[in-house]
């Protein structure tokens, strides 16, 4: 669900805290995207099992990830957000680790953007 904020709080919250909530059993899932983790309700973030966090800037967005801070993580959460573009800290409750990863740069158009032979690499032209 990409800009998952703008679901809760509408008609869809009710199935979309079931499927949080009770999701596991039946083997459901669910994978919620948004720029504003403060928009999403409490439960969105707790009941996370793998949290993927980009650079945040804003105070309330930072202590809403707080809220997931798992007591296997030594030190803050906070502390370990990435400050650069294309970098990521992936928490993951299933190996109970987090990680800086590092995201590459689109290789596809963006958009309706048409792609352009000018912008392959010597590579990407073979």
């Amino acid at each position: 669900v990409d800009e998952a904020h703008a679901f809760f709080g509408g008609v869809a919250d009710p199935a979309l805290r079931t499927l949080l909530t009770r999701g596991r059993a039946p083997g459901a899932s669910l994978v919620c995207a948004t720029q504003r983790p403060a928009a999403l309700p409490s439960v969105a973030v707790s009941q996370s099992d793998l949290l993927v966090s980009h650079r945040l800037t804003a105070a309330r967005d930072v202590d809403r990830l707080a809220e997931a801070e798992a007591t296997y993580l030594a030190g803050d959460l906070a502390a370990r957000l990435p400050e650069g573009v294309g970098e990521a800290l992936v928490v993951d409750d299933a190996t109970e680790t987090a990680h800086t990863v590092r995201i590459r740069e689109r290789r596809t158009p963006h958009g309706g953007e048409s792609p352009r032979a000018s912008r392959l690499s010597d590579s990407e032209r073979q």
